[in-house]
């Protein structure tokens, strides 16, 4: 077993990104595989969102999955998942099989975040957990930019189902990395936890934890759908090469990294959480109608950036202010869980609904509006959070 912590976190860290990657590798993509497969986009972006399908079921009972088996047995149980489905992936030679292959991928990305939570906390528990958590939250941002800026020659050079290769075999490296070197809580200890989770239909009779989890929803339903389907709106939209709209999509994971991390840092700094997260959903609000109307590389760049740092905020405000909103702190693990099952649910309906409007349309002014839709509605969520938080002081 490794003893230095921050060891154990890094190995931690390339799981989560081997997931990322996971994810998006048909983002940069995407036109050779509809071209394959002989699909449409929409159908691709289906593809792209089945990815998340299992979260949708698995985010809830996750806890209990933990408590069962282990945080350790279950990261190696994910890692296996997520090999399965791209060796599967790998030699599918049908939509439906892919589809299937990419269910199974999904797996992994159904309960990474929780599991990696539980670890930190157990590595982490004599000090420093708030710095590793704000850092395990940039991993899907690090996955974007690297499947941005290395899928497409790599796909040249070997292959399409290259890809799904390398993901399993790093996959089946780390997991038997995980088995070697990490430790984890005893079953005493787990158990102990869930004792302190509990019930999770006292958890949702929170009304600001049902406003946070449409917040979150709405701003997974934008952030995914973005990170997507840019390539195809800088293409279509503005004429810019398949190259460099992937390379633009790329900058967007980029910016992304440091603001997890920072949104922890700032809200203990100010104490002003309210005020933070307010002005995170409102930047994301105004970049999604800033994509409407770009004319050169530095408004692409400026766009980019506000998008990338008020999502990436909005998401971890949200995570943050959770657990300072309910009644008792046995009551955060099953509040969690249900602001995550909003989240994987706006992750799988939003490219596959916003692909079909810019389809039906024609453009993609059309889909733009409607993802500003979803904005205000999650800034009226926000609103309505400080309103109670507000009135309950």
């Amino acid at each position: 077993m490794v003893r230095n912590r921050w060891l154990k976190f890094f190995l931690l860290y390339l799981g989560g990104v081997v997931v990322s990657l996971s994810q998006l590798k048909l983002v940069p993509i995407q036109n050779e595989i509809g071209t394959e497969l002989d699909v449409s986009l929409s159908s691709v972006s289906w593809l792209m969102s089945i990815f998340t399908i299992s979260g949708i079921f698995l985010a809830v009972p996750g806890g209990t999955f933990v408590t069962r088996f282990g945080p350790k047995k279950l990261l190696m149980g994910l890692m296996g998942c997520l090999a399965l489905g791209n060796i599967g992936g790998a030699v599918s030679s049908s939509f439906w099989t892919l589809m299937i292959s990419r269910a199974i991928e999904g797996i992994s990305f159904s309960m990474i975040i929780m599991v990696g939570v539980v670890l930190i906390n157990f590595w982490f528990k004599d000090g420093n957990s708030g710095t590793a958590t704000g850092l395990w939250g940039t991993f899907s941002a690090l996955g974007s930019m690297l499947a941005m800026n290395l899928f497409k020659p790599v796909a040249q050079v070997w292959g399409l189902r290259s890809l799904w290769m390398i993901i399993a075999g790093v996959s089946l490296f780390l997991l038997c990395l995980y088995f070697l070197l990490l430790d984890e809580p005893t079953s005493r200890t787990i158990a102990e936890q869930e004792k302190d989770k509990g019930s999770f239909k006292i958890a949702i009779e929170n009304k600001s934890i049902w406003l946070l989890a449409l917040a979150q929803g709405a701003m997974a339903f934008i952030l995914f759908t973005f990170i997507n389907l840019y390539p195809v709106m800088y293409t279509q939209q503005y004429g810019v090469s398949e190259t460099v709209a992937n390379n633009y999509t790329g900058y967007f994971g980029l910016f992304g990294i440091p603001f997890g991390a920072f949104a922890g840092y700032l809200i203990d700094k100010t104490k002003k959480g309210r005020i933070i997260i307010f002005c995170s959903f409102l930047l994301m609000l105004i970049a999604i109608f800033g994509m409407g109307y770009l004319s050169n590389e530095i408004s692409f760049i400026v766009q980019l950036f506000a998008l990338s740092a008020g999502a990436s905020l909005s998401s971890s405000c949200v995570m943050i202010l959770a657990p300072k909103v309910v009644a008792e702190e046995r009551l955060i693990g099953a509040s969690i869980s249900f602001i995550n099952l909003f989240y994987y649910i706006g992750i799988f309906i939003g490219p596959p609904i916003v692909t079909k409007v810019s389809e039906v349309s024609q453009s993609w002014v059309v889909p733009i509006y409607l993802l500003g839709g979803v904005g205000i509605i999650a800034l009226l969520a926000v609103l309505g959070f400080i309103k109670v938080n507000t009135e309950q002081q």
